[in-house]
């Protein structure tokens, strides 16, 4: 009887827990979908404050609800040409530019000509004393004049059969040889003069009347202007990038003029000294260029004609990564959005980026240092 009882009370205990068990459930799932229905309506609300804030900003710039966007400019971006160059200073040079020396040791007695004035090929320019030369020629003369009619004389008595062939051929060997000194003696009187190896204008005369002069030593400077290039030392790093034809830039800071031209030549030779190697650019006769007048090279070694060009200091680098910031518009409200690039060359201020950035992107170009990704700005 104890047992039944006990049977009982247990039974009982369960139909009560079971009871209790499916009316929290219930409880539960009314919860859940109470606080559904309050998200929406929440949802709802805020769309609807959102939308009056914007209409009461608009109405009062006053108001506490007006936008804290911040202000800010941009540059649509657009493909053009990109051109790194490799700057350099270099000077001048005239390919018809010399000066001239005597060919023989002497005492300058005569100078022909002055400084501006044109001469030609061949033309002299100033003489040494030749007096011993001259005296010599003069000897020489009467040497040859007297072996020549001892020649002659032997040369009748041997086609008469008189005499013996060595007198005859010991006259002649004379009369030859005489003559073949004054050769070489009016070669050292011509050498007497010093003239011109080329057509242009006397730009010095270093010579004196009465200096002596040798050879090697400068007496005068002929210079053509016709033919102008400009001549540059380059470093050895950039042995790889400087190629025949490269595009250049010139700048002449003296004149201030600038001039477009191409590398003509570049030497095959590192000077073990400086280790760089030569370049040459050929340009347009002017008569404001002077030989060793100093100019400004760039050297285009990379250009790309569809880049997409930035400031560099529009990107900002954290550790290894580099990032824009952009104007993109998300549910009808302007808003900062950063952007990881990549980019490889860098000249006067701008940079191409490789990867990161499209055609029409709105880049922001002021104000950027003070944006967050998804600050709300204005522009």
């Amino acid at each position: 009887m104890k047992l039944i009882k006990n049977l009982s009370f247990i039974f009982f205990a369960i139909s009560i827990m079971a009871s209790c068990s499916n009316s929290d459930t219930n409880t539960l799932v009314q919860k859940k979908d109470e606080l559904l229905k309050l998200k929406e309506e929440r949802k709802t609300l805020n769309s609807k404050i959102l939308a009056l804030e914007k209409d009461i900003a608009k109405l009062d710039s006053n108001s506490a609800f007006a936008s804290k966007a911040k202000l800010i400019s941009v540059r649509p971006l657009a493909y053009q040409t990109f051109t790194n160059f490799i700057e350099i200073m270099g000077k001048i040079d005239a390919e018809l530019n010399t000066t001239v020396s005597s060919e023989i040791p002497g005492v300058i007695h005569r100078i022909a000509v002055h400084t501006g004035q044109s001469v030609s090929i061949g033309q002299t320019l100033g003489e040494i004393d030749n007096t011993v030369s001259s005296i010599a020629v003069n000897e020489l003369k009467q040497q040859i004049e007297f072996a020549k009619t001892i020649y002659e004389k032997q040369k009748n008595l041997w086609d008469q059969k008189i005499g013996t062939e060595v007198q005859f051929i010991s006259a002649k060997n004379n009369y030859e040889a005489l003559q073949k000194r004054l050769q070489t003696t009016n070669q050292q009187l011509g050498m007497a003069r010093i003239k011109s190896p080329i057509n242009g204008v006397v730009d010095d005369v270093f010579a004196k009347i009465g200096q002596t002069v040798a050879p090697g030593v400068p007496c005068f400077r002929i210079v053509n202007t016709s033919k102008l290039k400009v001549r540059a030392s380059v470093a050895e790093s950039y042995a790889g990038k400087i190629k025949q034809g490269n595009n250049v830039h010139l700048f002449f800071p003296d004149l201030n003029l600038e001039a477009k031209g191409s590398v003509s030549f570049v030497s095959k030779i590192i000077d073990p000294i400086n280790r760089a190697f030569n370049v040459e650019i050929p340009i347009d006769s002017d008569e404001n260029y002077k030989p060793n007048m100093m100019a400004q090279i760039k050297i285009a070694d990379y250009q790309n004609d569809k880049a997409l060009i930035v400031p560099i200091n529009t990107i900002r680098t954290i550790g290894s990564k580099s990032y824009v910031m952009l104007a993109t518009e998300t549910n009808g409200i302007m808003r900062a959005t950063k952007r990881e690039v990549t980019f490889t060359w860098t000249y006067n201020g701008q940079t191409e980026i490789s990867t990161g950035l499209n055609e029409g992107d709105k880049l922001i170009t002021v104000g950027y240092q003070e944006l967050e990704d998804g600050d709300e700005i204005k522009f």
